[in-house]
């Protein structure tokens, strides 16, 4: 599995287990593999320190060193592929939802595109605690074109098939905040795959408010999208703390983060 450069986090847990897992993920993006005072000076770690963990972990054959470049070993590689056959995708969809829910109190589902039929599908879905709120339930449908779910299906699909989809679909005006140009909804995948995120106001129901998140598989490929919905004036007041929930459970959810 490929992982982007890794934050290195102060340590929760036991500090040398943290740090290894920190260094194989840091090298799972560096194919050059890197120097130990390069790995130094990221991890913040002195060199002296750092030798005899590199040093361990090269005789279990999790890293290998070569001309004095580190870089993952044979058993890094057979442990990640063990890791990825066993990863359970209805499992940890089913997780981030009900953590998402809880953590926020707010309506949180998990959407796959049918492009058959325009739609972005939830096949598992929370309530939100408050009597006020966006219904959830697994089933729910809504227009690809038109949901924050919807449009983050198409940001990260193949855009040939998001092509077709745009030149047959009947895009209706639901609200006055709905996005009916295709040149226009075009641009809006583009900031949505730059930023990471599609956050709507009012855009499908004019007093509800939606956050929506890829979630990859280990293919890279994006399973569904994870979606947090609430009424407009509560996703206002919470705006920035709804956005940091979705995007980390986003990425936690995701394979090969």
């Amino acid at each position: 599995m490929q992982a982007k450069n890794v934050e290195v986090r102060p340590a929760r847990g036991p500090r040398a287990i943290t740090r290894v897992l920190d260094l194989l993920a840091l090298l799972a993006g560096k194919q050059d593999g890197m120097s130990l005072a390069e790995l130094s000076a990221v991890m913040a770690v002195p060199k002296s320190t750092f030798l005899d963990t590199l040093r361990g972990l090269s005789d279990l054959q999790y890293l290998s060193c070569r001309e004095g470049r580190y870089r993952l070993g044979p058993a890094a590689y057979h442990f990640a592929s063990r890791i990825a056959r066993h990863w359970s995708a209805p499992e940890m969809v089913r997780t981030q939802v009900r953590q998402l829910a809880e953590a926020t109190g707010e309506s949180v589902g998990f959407a796959i595109a049918d492009w058959e039929i325009g739609q972005a599908i939830y096949i598992e879905a929370r309530n939100s605690r408050h009597p006020v709120r966006y219904a959830m339930h697994a089933g729910l449908r809504a227009p690809l074109y038109a949901s924050a779910a919807g449009r983050v299906l198409m940001a990260y699909a193949d855009p040939h098939r998001v092509d077709a989809y745009l030149q047959r679909a009947h895009l209706r005006q639901l609200t006055s905040g709905t996005r009916t140009n295709p040149d226009d909804i075009r641009a809006n995948l583009a900031q949505i795959r730059a930023q990471g995120y599609c956050a709507s106001f009012g855009e499908m129901l004019s007093d509800t408010a939606a956050i929506a998140v890829p979630m990859m598989g280990p293919d890279t490929e994006i399973m569904g999208a994870l979606m947090l919905a609430a009424p407009l004036g509560r996703m206002k007041l919470n705006q920035a703390r709804f956005l940091d929930a979705v995007l980390t459970a986003g990425r936690e959810g995701s394979a090969g983060r």
